[in-house]
């Protein structure tokens, strides 16, 4: 979009989807022929001061001529929707999903100042793009442990900072080896994900697996505070099973992984451990 779309009506958009979960929008589309019921669609403020991609949603029509045709507008015009549970709107006035800066990391500045709406992005930029987005759903509990992860991986050489896309990637490639281990030896497997990962049924007893996939070695993983209180209250009927060592291959789209080999704690005292807080919430006191 350039500069003239009046803020006012974007603001009800932004505030239908905010309270409602729900909006729709026509958009005009210069790429017309190559464009699909069921693509995903970025929104892309190219007006100065600020520029940067503010809106993430799915084309929800065919393509349809606008009646009259505006001036230096496309004819083509699609509906966009914004009700999934990745769709994202914001003001672009208060901030951006994918700000100027980084839309000139993804790709070089001729591919975000032209003229007609609609253009069509390969699939390396989209992924990109849903990579620096992917990284703004984060669970607010997964997010504590960024900073930490971080400061592990430049303190040890072992780590490896990945993607979004990656490194769900590879938590799903752990969990579906752990599922399988456990299905093999005659459990039932009920997939979780918060606060732990697996929960494991056999006759009366009990399993709750904490599992965690990485690139690395596998000498040490990274916890969320939540994964820790479970662990602690449940110590006798909890189990980790760490898969370490998993291949990514990035040129494939999405991301695929592969291999691993596992290490297996059951039953799993985190206390028996050396637990390391590499972070601290601090409060400051009131006046």
């Amino acid at each position: 979009m350039g500069g003239d779309w009046p803020h006012g009506e974007l603001r009800k958009l932004v505030d239908n989807f905010e309270i409602h979960g729900f909006a729709q929008e026509n958009w005009s589309c210069a790429a017309h022929n190559k464009i699909r019921i069921g693509d995903r669609a970025y929104l892309l403020r190219q007006g100065k001061p600020s520029r940067g991609i503010f809106g993430r949603g799915r084309v929800a029509s065919e393509p349809y001529k606008r009646e009259p045709a505006l001036p230096h507008k496309s004819r083509w015009q699609v509906d966009l929707r914004f009700d999934g549970p990745d769709d994202m709107l914001c003001d672009p006035q208060e901030r951006f999903l994918v700000p100027w800066e980084q839309l000139l990391r993804v790709a070089p500045k001729e591919k975000w100042q032209l003229e007609p709406s609609g253009i069509s992005l390969d699939a390396k930029v989209a992924r990109e793009l849903d990579d620096i987005i992917g990284a703004l759903q984060e669970d607010p509990d997964e997010a504590v442990i960024d900073p930490a992860e971080q400061v592990r991986s430049a303190r040890t050489s072992q780590g490896f900072l990945v993607a979004p896309t990656a490194k769900r990637t590879i938590e799903e490639h752990a969990v579906q080896i752990a599922k399988s281990y456990y299905e093999e030896k005659g459990y039932a497997v009920e997939v979780k994900g918060k606060p732990y990962d697996l929960r494991c049924t056999r006759n009366d007893a009990q399993i709750f697996v904490e599992v965690k996939g990485t690139q690395t070695p596998g000498e040490e993983v990274l916890l969320t505070p939540g994964e820790v209180t479970f662990a602690r209250q449940n110590k006798t009927e909890m189990a980790l099973l760490v898969v370490h060592g998993i291949t990514v291959d990035k040129q494939a789209d999405p991301p695929s992984a592969s291999g691993g080999t596992t290490r297996l704690c059951e039953p799993w005292d985190i206390d028996c451990g050396e637990l390391e807080p590499l972070g601290y919430s601090f409060k400051p006191p009131r006046p």
